[in-house]
């Protein structure tokens, strides 16, 4: 990782380079402009996070786009604690709830609960079904835990647009006031011979506020956003093309310095140990009623791990 309060090296054609950078965020400024950034890419992080075929290809692009928005905001929160992005369909949609969260060590997971038959169904009257239409009429929401002494910070918004990176960008315009473009691309990759694994990038740029330093801004986030509406979600997915790569070749021109760089990992945060604490503190008549032939079995819905216990151990 950058050390923070050291300036960082303008990117140069030599540092742009392809580097193994998979599975990390990093946050990137313009030179001389208002204009700060983070970029994201994952592998096996979003691959694990996932799981193998738990999910349909469409809710799993719509899972991927949810965890990387995550990634990208939990991992510059400046505490310990986590970032929660869900979204909550309407009975029109296919898609009734979608959950994920990053903590702020990058410990990344996500969860998606759909109706099959409605979302067949919508793909039959869509071509290529948005957020909008897989949702309803839902609401998009972030909440900020800072763990259990501190109150939760919750922001809502309506599910508008086809993709969640929009929504996220009316979020930040309504419930933020932060100009905020985000770009998000999920999808299958499949070497030859290999089984196809997820993998996920993204971009988003925010305009810093104005203040007495800084002259007018505008033309610098104009200038900012009309490069970021160059990048193909191909470009975005090649594991060829680093984040390195993809900055300077977007942000040469005024020059691009990378700041910090930060690890993500697809890993849940259930626990065995803390389930079965929870279960002791119910009395022997309810544990007995929770049992089958002698034993309880508890699923998570996160990463589809069951856990078994025998309730004479309990």
């Amino acid at each position: 990782m950058t050390d923070k309060h050291k300036q960082s090296p303008e990117l140069t054609p030599e540092l742009a380079t392809p580097q193994a950078n998979d599975n990390h965020v990093t946050v990137f400024q313009i030179n001389r402009q208002a204009v700060r950034g983070r970029a994201i890419n994952l592998s096996t992080a979003l691959n694990e996070a996932l799981g193998a075929e738990r999910y349909p290809p469409r809710v799993s692009r719509l899972l991927g786009e949810a965890m990387m928005i995550a990634a990208l905001i939990a991992r510059s929160l400046k505490f310990d604690g986590r970032l929660l992005v869900q979204c909550i369909g309407s009975n029109d949609g296919a898609v009734s709830l979608l959950v994920a969260d990053c903590t702020t060590d990058g410990h990344l997971r996500g969860y998606a609960r759909y109706n099959q038959d409605m979302l067949r169904q919508i793909e039959l009257d869509h071509k290529n079904p948005g957020a909008q239409a897989l949702f309803g009429k839902g609401t998009f929401s972030m909440t900020i835990d800072q763990g259990p002494d501190m109150d939760q910070y919750q922001g809502l918004s309506a599910i508008e647009g086809d993709s969640l990176s929009e929504c996220a960008e009316h979020y930040f315009a309504q419930s933020e006031q932060i100009p905020t473009r985000i770009k998000l691309a999920c999808g299958q990759l499949q070497d030859p011979g290999q089984d196809p694994v997820w993998r996920g990038a993204g971009l988003m740029i925010q305009k810093i506020a104005d203040d007495a330093a800084r002259s007018d801004t505008g033309e610098a986030w104009t200038t900012a956003q009309a490069l970021f509406e160059t990048v193909s979600d191909a470009e975005l997915l090649d594991p060829d093309v680093s984040q390195n790569t993809l900055l300077y070749r977007l942000f040469h021109e005024d020059g691009v310095r990378v700041i910090e760089t930060s690890e993500v990992k697809g890993q849940c945060s259930c626990s065995k140990l803390r389930l079965e604490n929870t279960l002791k503190s119910f009395g022997a008549e309810q544990i007995k009623d929770m049992a089958t032939d002698g034993f309880i079995e508890a699923n998570c819905e996160f990463c589809a791990v069951t856990y078994r216990f025998d309730i004479t151990a309990l």
